[in-house]
């Protein structure tokens, strides 16, 4: 059994999907996939192996759930076969081919982080770039950056199998900060930390899942905030009024300002 399994949720795209095994083709080290298709219309479609050494195992859920819900479809699959790390992907995202090793290899040497993700290049549909994500790298200045927001960007995030056992899985009454909430529970007990290198491409489109529910998560966010504050510390009275202030604020002049500044 491989030490690692990349998990790939997916609702009705198919292309998407294609993109972002094809990178994963390429990819250096040893590993699965776990692809979970949410109750699409069309079923998903993928090959038995990427590689002779990368093996794909599709599961279906029979109506859509919800990403949490196909997350979680994924998880007890990968947990009960006893992987080691769960990297996470979502379909149309990207990766470069040494970013599976450089996290294991992170993991493995830093035997109390529960979770690693990097810094991301968010692109269009041209794949070109659009803003780059950077986040705090270690883990005391994570912990101060999670009371504003998620600094974890989950698609580029590998998590420790035993972790995931001892906090749970993700919560699906959360929608749209079920990975926000994840990590929160995570740092209770273990410690996080951010590759600072691009290893991950997101797909950035006014109409995916984070842009268009971007309200709800924002209220959520707010929840979590108020679930996790810490009234010792400045930084969850600031995130408060963080999150209320963007709650005011458009996509569109955040959007403008990432492009303008975040390059």
């Amino acid at each position: 059994m491989t030490g690692l399994a990349v998990l790939i949720p997916v609702y009705r795209n198919q292309a998407g999907l294609e993109r972002s095994l094809d990178s994963l083709t390429k990819a250096s080290g040893r590993f699965d996939v776990v692809v979970v298709d949410d109750g699409s219309l069309e079923p998903i479609v993928v090959p038995s192996r990427l590689r002779d050494d990368v093996p794909v195992f599709l599961l279906r859920l029979e109506e859509n759930q919800g990403i949490a819900a196909a997350l979680n479809r994924g998880l007890r699959f990968i947990l009960a076969r006893e992987y080691s790390y769960v990297g996470r992907l979502d379909a149309g995202d990207t990766i470069v081919p040494e970013r599976f090793e450089r996290q294991v290899q992170f993991l493995d040497s830093h035997t109390k982080c529960g979770a690693a993700s990097s810094f991301v290049d968010f692109v269009d549909s041209s794949h070109s770039l659009l803003f780059r994500y950077r986040a705090p790298f270690d883990h005391e200045k994570i912990i101060q950056e999670l009371h504003l927001n998620n600094c974890l960007v989950h698609a580029g995030s590998m998590m420790r199998a035993s972790a995931l056992k001892e906090v749970g899985l993700y919560r699906e009454d959360v929608p749209g900060a079920e990975d926000y909430e994840l990590f929160l529970r995570i740092a209770q007990r273990f410690t996080l930390a951010v590759l600072p290198e691009v290893l991950t491409q997101c797909d950035y489109s006014m109409e995916g899942l984070t842009v268009s529910c971007r309200r709800r998560q924002q209220r959520e966010r707010l929840s979590l905030q108020l679930r996790y504050f810490d009234p010792a510390s400045p930084y969850s009275f600031y995130g408060i009024a963080r999150t209320l202030l963007a709650m005011l604020v458009s996509h569109t002049i955040v959007f403008r300002f990432k492009r303008a500044y975040l390059r």
